[in-house]
């Protein structure tokens, strides 16, 4: 998999980091590891869910120095300077930072115009809030994998690199790939993708219409430029584009006729309404579904499933999303959501009884994909309609799991599984000696049930500690579930941005 060139700085600076280290640590005649340097902060004593796989550690202690993480190990491994910054987490939870894999954070704000149409303008303000609302909710990267424009995306990654804009780091693309006019398509597909590259985006994202030969050509131009393909596909399978060599796939259902029965495919409809015909005549063990999943595995494209944002749609007309009270997260968002409407709008009752029905269906597929070796992340779909910022992050984590999937894979699926799609596992995803210090305190154990997610006490990002109740306070959203973290002061942007 290829790697965006915006994270390409990190690797320069976890080498500089790795040779740093081994200057400031000195060994001590007790058999403690003594410490040096400036700016210490130690997290002592929480039990630590690190992300690769091994099991909790109570009692742990991790050091970060100047945002990254310099050393895990037990309580009382280690001796500090007088002036480190020891915070006891005795009874508290350590895990890696939270990384949504689709979450369109460059917003839109739709207004209606005098003929009935809707016009969608960018706002960068509202942007912002929901940057510091979804690290407010643990999540401190996002791929957002479309943007207004490709200018557009790029600006607001880099005001959160350089520390003017708060909130998670971002790897975005620019404005999708649709097929173009004309009659010289090929050409025009490869000239947009050279121009978002010139822009500085870090992937290409490619729209459902597309056909297999601009899906190719925009792959070969995207590699040939060193960045990724993401593709939200329908008209090209999931199976030709593993095939053509994509770099990963979002959403969780292919929803293409070409994995149902011949004699089926005729008849289908490729609606949203059409998607229960879909659902119900699709054949999970068949051979078209098989073909499907063993091409994924054997190119090693990943799969973000948005559940949420199909959950959304599905129970379109549940309190559970209507009311819920955390809606209001975003204001301007909901206005949108009033604005746009679903993608549901024109179901019946018994359209949403038979989406009900066959919900268990979506969740098997997505079972399927993770029992038989796909990688999986974690997206929301954000801005989806009912679709709230951060807040929905957690709900695709519990659908995750509803789907059978173990909390503890869950928690991998939503940080390490969320680096190694990205590209950036070498930089954070875990909790290991050398990595970008992205953390979550939280109240409770994550592995005894997937609410406790929502149990953040304090969210690192690049080791500067903020308070999940100061910044929903500083946005307006005091509805909002939230602790305060005992640690911190109010929430700012940090001036000079990453560390080195």
């Amino acid at each position: 998999m290829l790697i965006g060139r915006s994270v390409s700085p990190w690797a320069t600076g976890l080498l500089t980091s790795l040779v740093w280290f081994a200057a400031c640590a000195r060994p001590d005649a007790s058999g403690q590891e003594r410490l040096e340097g400036d700016q210490l902060l130690v997290l002592e004593g929480a039990t630590l869910i690190d992300g690769t796989g091994a099991a909790p550690r109570p009692g742990a202690t991790v050091v970060v120095q100047n945002g990254r993480i310099l050393r895990v190990g037990a309580r009382g491994e280690f001796r500090y300077p007088a002036d480190a910054r020891v915070l006891d987490l005795a009874g508290r939870y350590l895990v890696p930072g939270f990384i949504d894999t689709h979450a369109h954070v460059a917003i839109l704000r739709w207004k209606q115009q005098a003929d009935g149409t809707l016009q969608g303008t960018y706002s960068r303000e509202v942007s912002e809030r929901v940057l510091r609302a979804l690290l407010a909710l643990g999540v401190t990267t996002v791929r957002n994998p479309g943007a207004p424009t490709a200018e557009e995306g790029v600006r607001l990654r880099d005001a959160v690199a350089s520390g003017a804009v708060l909130g998670p780091r971002i790897l975005t693309a620019g404005s999708v790939l649709v097929v173009p006019p004309g009659p010289r398509a090929e050409a025009a597909v490869r000239e947009e993708v050279r121009q978002q590259a010139e822009a500085g985006v870090d992937m290409i994202k490619l729209s459902p219409g597309l056909p297999p030969v601009l899906v190719k050509a925009a792959i070969e131009e995207a590699h040939a430029r060193d960045l990724t393909v993401v593709g939200h596909l329908q008209r090209t399978t999931w199976t030709e584009a593993a095939r053509l060599g994509i770099d990963a796939i979002t959403h969780g259902s292919p929803w293409a006729p070409e994995y149902l029965a011949a004699h089926r495919r005729g008849a289908y409809q490729q609606t949203m309404r059409g998607r229960l015909d879909w659902l119900e005549w699709v054949d999970l063990q068949g051979p078209e579904i098989t073909e499907m999943i063993d091409a994924l595995v054997r190119h090693r494209v990943p799969v973000d499933p948005t559940l949420i944002a199909y959950h959304t749609k599905f129970w379109g007309d549940d309190p559970r999303h209507l009311e819920n009270p955390e809606r209001f997260l975003i204001p301007e968002i909901l206005e949108d959501w009033n604005a746009v409407g679903g993608f549901t709008n024109d179901w019946t009752p018994e359209d949403y009884r038979r989406g009900k029905r066959l919900w268990p269906k979506v969740l098997q597929l997505v079972k399927l994909y993770h029992e038989r070796g796909v990688l999986l992340a974690a997206g929301s779909d954000l801005p989806n309609a009912w679709v709230v910022p951060g807040v929905s992050f957690h709900q695709e984590l519990q659908l995750l799991a509803d789907a059978g999937i173990p909390a503890s894979e869950v928690l991998r699926i939503a940080t390490r599984n969320g680096a190694r799609t990205l590209g950036i596992d070498g930089e954070v995803g875990t909790i290991e000696a050398g990595k970008v210090a992205d953390l979550l305190v939280l109240g409770a154990d994550p592995t005894a049930s997937l609410a406790h997610t929502r149990r953040i006490e304090c969210v690192l990002r690049a080791g500067a500690l903020y308070s999940p109740r100061a910044l929903l306070d500083s946005i307006g959203a005091t509805q909002v579930r939230a602790q305060s973290c005992p640690f911190t002061a109010e929430p700012r942007a940090q001036p000079g941005g990453e560390p080195e």
